[in-house]
């Protein structure tokens, strides 16, 4: 019986000693300035406004290339910015963009709004990441502004050239690149 009771009592202080190994990990023993806390809620807000345009175009035009692709790439964007809040301590600003963003009239329209909006994004990263001193959330901005700059925006561009109020490339509910097609407007 002893035996049980000495295993269970090392049992109990390892659960223990590893909870408050992951609590340490999980929260930094660091405050952020002000300056970086702000930036990361404009970050997050930045990515909620990205999130909501292109699923606003999503349910006006329907699942059409880039947009069904990049609007899941913003959701991504949002839970990385969302750990950073958790590791903080900080509260996570609500999403006040969702189902508040007109789409634009058309989708060349809209892939030229996408254009800009990553330009900015890429704008605001570059801002930040001028006077943010932690590597977390340093990588965190410079990933997204990786994507921002080497994915999304060629996306909109690529989409933008190829005239998309005449000739969207719709995806198929898998949205895989395999399974696209193109409707004309003939």
């Amino acid at each position: 019986m002893k035996k049980w009771q000495m295993i269970s009592s090392v049992v109990v202080a390892l659960v223990v000693v590893l909870s408050l190994t992951v609590s340490a990990f999980a929260q930094t023993s660091q405050p952020l300035s002000h300056e970086t806390s702000a930036a990361l809620v404009m970050a997050i807000n930045d990515e909620y406004k990205a999130r909501a345009t292109y699923q606003a175009v999503l349910d006006k035009f329907g699942s059409v290339a880039p947009f069904a692709n990049i609007v899941q790439s913003e959701a991504t964007h949002i839970a990385a910015l969302e750990r950073l809040f958790n590791a903080y301590g900080l509260p996570i600003p609500p999403d006040t963009y969702a189902g508040h963003v007109q789409a634009p009239a058309t989708l060349k329209d809209a892939a030229q709004t996408g254009v800009e909006a990553e330009k900015a994004n890429v704008a605001m990263y570059d801002g930040f990441l001028t006077y943010v001193k932690e590597p977390d959330v340093r990588a965190v901005f410079t990933q997204l502004r990786s994507a921002s700059q080497a994915k999304h925006l060629p996306a909109f561009q690529k989409a933008l050239s190829r005239n998309t109020s005449s000739s969207p490339l719709y995806l198929s509910p898998r949205w895989s690149r395999l399974s696209c097609f193109r409707v004309s407007s003939q």
